[in-house]
């Protein structure tokens, strides 16, 4: 019976806490047990990342949205290592889920610090409408929460948004937003805002 109703429903409730714990460990090599990121590895702390986000990019990753770029080096290796795990749309429902009941771990700021007072001016005027104030993001605007998440990890995504190795695939409509923002954003504040970023809490 309890087979019958697991082959029905696709995943149990306690059959979806399984198998995400399970498919984490690969996630887990190089994210860490507990989400919590590896700045030798370049691989941002994830831990209670929104499920719909995690979900979306998961997505991205497996359709080649995201990662198939030829500069986009830490891209690929998140393409190869998670390959085929992401592939089926049932595990990367259950992945989102379980990632996003992980407690949040704190930021790494491995960034190069930047002026404080410029970088909440320029992302207040830039960032804040669809990042929000706090950072909480809005997920109605298709924006993630980025308060919590590691500086480096801003800053080479931010970068990759401006030179058009993220945010340039067609039908990424989110991307291309943040990739056209990005680019009002003058070089030297960059870091600016992205330490200003990584005062906000989770």
């Amino acid at each position: 019976m309890a087979l019958l109703l697991f082959g029905f429903f696709g995943f149990s409730q306690l059959g979806l806490a399984a198998d995400a714990k399970q498919l984490f460990g690969t996630c887990a090599a190089c994210h860490g047990k507990a989400g919590e990121g590896n700045a030798q590895l370049s691989a941002p702390n994830i831990a209670g990342m929104d499920a719909w986000y995690t979900e979306t990019q998961l997505a991205a990753f497996a359709s080649g949205r995201r990662g198939a770029h030829a500069k986009d080096q830490f891209g690929a290796q998140m393409r190869l290592a998670s390959m085929p795990a992401i592939q089926s749309a049932a595990n990367r429902t259950a992945l989102a889920a379980y990632i996003a009941k992980m407690p949040k771990k704190p930021a790494k700021q491995t960034a190069p610090s930047g002026n404080l007072a410029n970088g909440s001016t320029r992302y207040n005027a830039l960032c804040s409408a669809c990042h929000a104030t706090n950072g909480q993001g809005n997920a109605a605007l298709g924006a993630p929460a980025i308060a919590g998440r590691d500086s480096a990890y801003i800053l080479r995504q931010i970068n990759h948004f401006r030179s058009g190795i993220r945010g340039g695939v067609a039908g990424d409509k989110g991307g291309k937003q943040m990739a056209a923002i990005s680019r009002m954003l003058a070089e030297k504040d960059i870091k600016d805002v992205v330490s200003h970023i990584g005062t906000l809490k989770p």
